[in-house]
C-alpha cells in the first residue's frame, strides 16, 4: 500500500509541474547492470535482467521533469561457503539474489534539442525497494529494505523520425545504508526506445 501511495504522489507531482505548452518524452529501456562497491562484494556477476521506464514533461524541448521506474536483478552461485542459521551450519554452494527496484523523480537536460543527435544529462532521486536473498539447500536468509537512492546519467538520443528515437546511456545508481541493509551501487547501461512529442 505504501508503494502505491508513493507512486501516486510522484506521478501527481510531475503532472502538476508547469510545462509552458511543450511536449513529452517516454523511454523504454533494456537495462543491464554491473555491480560496484558493496554490491560487488555480495555478487560480482554482471546482469542482463534489467529494464526501466521513464516519462518526462518537457519545457522548451531542453529541460524536462519526470519519473523513472525500473528493476535490476542480480544472481550468483558462490561455492565453498558456510551458511549458519541458529544452531545449524551448512557448507556448500550459496545462491545469492539481489533485486533493486528504483522509483524516482528525475530531471533531464537535452543539448541540441532541435537536431537529430541529442546528448543529455539527467539526475534522479527517490526510493529504492531492495531485496537481498541468500539460499543454501533448505536455508534461506531474506532481507528487504527501503532506501534512499540517487542516479546521475549521461547519454544521447538519436531521433529517427518526428516521433521516434533510440537512446544509449550510462546510469550510476547509489543507495544509502540504513538499519535494514547496507549501501548498494551499480552501473547501468541503457539501450532504449524513445517516443518523442516535441513542439516545433
Amino acid at each position: 500500500m505504501k508503494l502505491y501511495l508513493y507512486f501516486s504522489v510522484v506521478v501527481m507531482s510531475v503532472l502538476a509541474l508547469p510545462v509552458f505548452g511543450q511536449g513529452t518524452m517516454i523511454k523504454l529501456n533494456f537495462a543491464p547492470a554491473m555491480p560496484l562497491g558493496g554490491t560487488a562484494d555480495f555478487t560480482e556477476t554482471f546482469t542482463g535482467r534489467g529494464a526501466n521506464f521513464e516519462f518526462y514533461k518537457m519545457n522548451e524541448n531542453n529541460l524536462g521533469y519526470g519519473v523513472e521506474f525500473g528493476t535490476m536483478n542480480f544472481y550468483e552461485e558462490v561455492p565453498n561457503q558456510i551458511f549458519e542459521q541458529g544452531t545449524a551450519s551448512l557448507s556448500g554452494i550459496q545462491h545469492r539474489y539481489l533485486k533493486i527496484t528504483p522509483i524516482m523523480a528525475s530531471v533531464i537536460y537535452i543539448f541540441n534539442a532541435d537536431k537529430p543527435f541529442k546528448p543529455f544529462v539527467a539526475m534522479g532521486a527517490g526510493l529504492g525497494i531492495n531485496t537481498q536473498t541468500v539460499s543454501m539447500g533448505i536455508f534461506v536468509d531474506k532481507n528487504e529494505a527501503r532506501q534512499f537512492i540517487i542516479r546521475p546519467e549521461i547519454g544521447a538520443i538519436y531521433q529517427l523520425s518526428d516521433y521516434v528515437g533510440i537512446k544509449l546511456s550510462s546510469k550510476y545508481y547509489q543507495t544509502f545504508e540504513n538499519a535494514d541493509m547496507r549501501a548498494h551501487s551499480m552501473m547501468g547501461f541503457n539501450l532504449g526506445f524513445v517516443m518523442l512529442n516535441f513542439n516545433k
